[in-house]
């Protein structure tokens, strides 16, 4: 019985060590940006205390609204990119060219801030007040963070 359970021992400890080496380690491998969202969302679900079911509906209504936002954002930024090569190509356009692409921006600006707002009043049958406010703050100070975390990886060593 031994000298069969040794060998078996020995090749299971092999095989485990060699997966293991072979396995993705935590969050390597994932791009920095998904690492972030991953980081955000388990501090958030840690902030709003959420039950399973009321993180499922929430996380899955916020993904929503992170969509609409981006794509919101993409014309932002195709726009933006049409008006900054117009500059730079020193086109004569007139006034009411440039007139309705900024008035173009201020729109596209206000839909993001209405769909800000259309989630966040959406979220009553999730959360209560206090969590709304909660994921506001939260939002807030994790932005700033990880600007701030940013901006101090940039200044590279030494020069703090």
């Amino acid at each position: 019985m031994k000298k069969i359970f040794l060998p078996l021992l020995f090749i299971c400890l092999i095989g485990s060590a060699s997966f293991a080496q072979n396995r993705p380690r935590g969050n390597k491998d994932l791009k920095p940006m998904q690492r972030i969202e991953q980081w955000e969302k388990m501090k958030l679900m840690e902030a709003l205390d959420l039950d399973e079911e009321s993180s499922v509906r929430f996380f899955a209504r916020r993904r929503d609204n992170q969509m609409k936002v981006r794509e919101i954002l993409d014309q932002r930024d195709a726009a933006m990119n049409e008006l900054e090569n117009e500059i730079k190509n020193g086109s004569q356009s007139g006034d009411a060219f440039y007139k309705e692409r900024v008035n173009n921006l201020i729109a596209l600006e206000a839909k993001i801030t209405s769909e800000r707002e259309n989630f966040l009043k959406s979220l009553g049958d999730i959360l209560n007040p206090k969590q709304i406010a909660k994921l506001i703050v939260f939002e807030s100070k994790f932005r700033r963070e990880v600007r701030e975390t940013l901006m101090r990886r940039g200044q590279g060593p030494g020069k703090n």
